[in-house]
């Protein structure tokens, strides 16, 4: 048996699943979080049941890539019934995409979630009339208590296999129209009404995949030709118009209004949104989001290093270096030092972090203050999104541009996402600037990157004059995350680190100690000393670290420890060397999974360009802190 669960962006939908398969959807409380849809599977009744989280979507007649995907699913797949999650508190606007839903006639059930977000605005909803109304079963939660998701469940399996039957029906003309079309339908999706509606809303996956009759095209143009002279909207409009006249009027008789409770999050807003002081605040968060990281990774990493110190020396005296064996074993030390030592002490509480200011829902109010900035640099207002996503990872930062408008939007921002340093490039701003040359330093290099995230959006709206278009975002109400949906979601995105990262680190670390032991160490550092001595002004033992960039940035600082033979950085490398490294690793080629994600959303020329461009970038802004530093230290 397979369940789809469709809703409207933050609808809580991603929660539900969470709740029901554990956690494998990134739940946020922002936006367009799901961008292809997961499934996973439990069981109910003694029976396995499949359960799909579809992406986000306003209606089935598609206007960008999530919305694409679901509605691809639905009309491609098989499945059971659809779990169509709507937020209670505002059940008006959610009810749109329900009678698009009921049109279908496909088993269904109604989940009226986030009812304690609806009761603090003072709105009653009587389920019962709105079953009746609806003609489908209708089921109260609270998705991120779990409360009555299993009472949904069982709703579900009890009416999987029942077809219901849409009493909902639009104005009397309309109604007319519909059936005219429907009499020259001969093969249809799912009915006949549901397609001659989809026709009249000019859905072109249904007009490629219809058999009509004859003279159903003239028929069809005389209907949207009436339509349209009597309306004065094209017949698309008109069928959007009547299901949102529907839903406001099927609210009203279903809802109750009392006083509302105080609304935290206008209070809040006030202050947060405020078009001066909501900078300030934005200012003040950003800069005490990375301070706390610095500083509660700081000690941990000095405690963690000086154990893996200890043991290296006490494990050389038994296998010393010289001996291959001996080069292993520290290769595999030195790997454990960097990735347990170096890596999780920034990386853990960056990820907890940014987890909680999503799921707070304060990511879209920062989108929408930095919205006029974007515009300024000429990028879409929708860009934001993929490049805070950057700051997590860039890889689906980029997939997450497939939602742009236009390709021109897309390339932009996915040339700019590249810029914006990840998680992985953030260990190596934490364990060195932040180490070495303290908090406010490595704040400094985020003020940086921004600068030239601006300088470099300029210059690409400079070569494309094609004006962006204002963002359009929901603004959610503030919701304290609980402390199982932020340890699953930092477990969800620490647990590729462990997985994937991890074993490469101590493969990297091991790998170069076997470099250096056949002595081919030096042959790589004098191959890139042009750039690395001679333009950079770093030791030429630094050089290997940079090829182990390109896997995975954080190798850059783990393996910087093995290739100077100290992790005691700052006695080998001056501070501006120190500076001059960090910000050149920030700036250089994406990582191996980014040019993936480029050369399948952009292809291999603008690839090819992208990479080229970043080496160029990183050794002008590098270059420019090694002048500037000789001045300040």
């Amino acid at each position: 048996m397979k369940f789809l669960l469709v809703g409207q962006p933050n609808c809580g939908k991603s929660t539900l699943f969470n709740q029901i398969a554990g956690y494998k959807a990134i739940e946020s409380n922002f936006p367009g979080t799901t961008v292809s849809y997961t499934e996973s599977k439990f069981i109910l009744n003694n029976e396995t049941i499949s359960i799909i989280d579809l992406p986000g979507t306003y209606t089935i007649l598609p206007h960008d890539y999530a919305e694409k995907v679901t509605r691809d699913y639905i009309f491609k797949n098989d499945f059971d019934i659809i779990i169509n999650v709507l937020d209670a508190s505002t059940l008006s606007r959610g009810l749109e995409l329900t009678l698009e839903l009921l049109e279908m006639e496909k088993p269904m059930i109604l989940v009226l979630n986030m009812i304690d977000s609806a009761n603090a605005k003072g709105i009653t909803i009587d389920e019962n009339e709105l079953s009746k109304i609806l003609n489908i079963p209708v089921v109260k939660t609270i998705g991120n208590k779990g409360i009555g998701v299993e009472k949904a469940l069982e709703t579900a399996y009890s009416n999987a296999k029942t077809k219901i039957v849409n009493k909902i029906t639009f104005r009397k003309d309309i109604e007319d129209s519909i059936l005219k079309i429907e009499k020259c339908i001969k093969q249809f999706i799912f009915n006949k009404r549901f397609t001659a509606i989809k026709l009249l809303e000019e859905d072109d996956f249904i007009q490629g995949r219809v058999e009509l009759c004859g003279e159903t095209e003239n028929v069809l143009s005389g209907i949207k030709k009436e339509i349209e002279n009597s309306h004065g909207i094209n017949s698309a409009m008109v069928i959007s118009y009547e299901r949102h006249g529907l839903a406001m009027d099927i609210f009203e008789r279903v809802s109750k209004f009392s006083k509302p409770k105080k609304n935290f999050t206008k209070i809040v807003d006030d202050v947060l949104m405020h078009p001066l002081w909501g900078y300030f605040f934005l200012v003040i968060i950003v800069f005490t989001f990375f301070n706390i990281v610095f500083k509660l990774g700081q000690p941990v990493e000095g405690w963690l290093t000086t154990i893996f110190d200890n043991l290296s020396h006490l494990l050389e005296r038994y296998f010393p270096t010289s001996q291959f064996i001996g080069s292993i074993i520290s290769g595999t030390i030195n790997g454990l030092s960097a990735g347990i030592g170096i890596a999780l002490p920034y990386i853990f509480p960056f990820i907890v972090g940014l987890s909680f200011l999503e799921d707070i829902g304060y990511l879209p109010r920062i989108a929408f203050l930095v919205d006029a900035f974007m515009h300024k640099i000429g990028l879409h207002g929708k860009s934001i999104i993929p490049l805070i996503t950057g700051y997590g990872c860039n890889v689906p930062a980029i997939l997450s541009t497939r939602n742009m408008n236009n390709e021109s939007d897309k390339f932009k921002t996915a040339f700019l996402a590249t810029f914006v340093p990840c998680s992985a490039r953030t260990i190596v701003i934490m364990g060195l600037v932040g180490y070495y040359l303290g908090g406010n330093m490595a704040l400094l290099i985020y003020v940086i990157n921004i600068f030239v995230i601006a300088v470099m959006g300029k210059l690409l709206t400079k070569m494309d004059n094609e004006p962006s278009p204002g963002l359009v975002i929901e603004i959610p109400t503030y919701h304290i995350p609980s402390i199982k949906s932020l340890s699953q979601k930092t477990w969800f995105r620490l647990k590729d680190f462990v997985y994937v990262a991890f074993p490469i680190i101590i493969v990297s670390s091991v790998t170069l100690s076997i470099i250096d032991y056949f002595k081919l160490t030096d042959w790589i550092n004098r191959l890139l000393s042009p750039i690395t001595t001679f333009i950079l002004g770093l030791p030429q033992k630094v050089g290997v670290t940079l090829i182990f960039g390109i896997f995975r940035k954080e190798l850059t600082l783990i393996m910087l420890n093995q290739a100077l033979g100290t992790d005691k950085i700052a006695t080998v490398m001056s501070k501006t060397q120190i500076l001059v490294f960090t910000l050149f690793i920030v700036f250089y080629v994406p990582c191996v999974s980014t040019i993936a994600a480029l050369k399948m959303e952009l292809g291999t020329k603008k690839t090819v360009l992208i990479t080229v461009t970043t080496i160029l970038v990183a050794l002008v802004i590098a270059f420019s802190a090694r002048i500037i530093g000789t001045f300040v230290y």
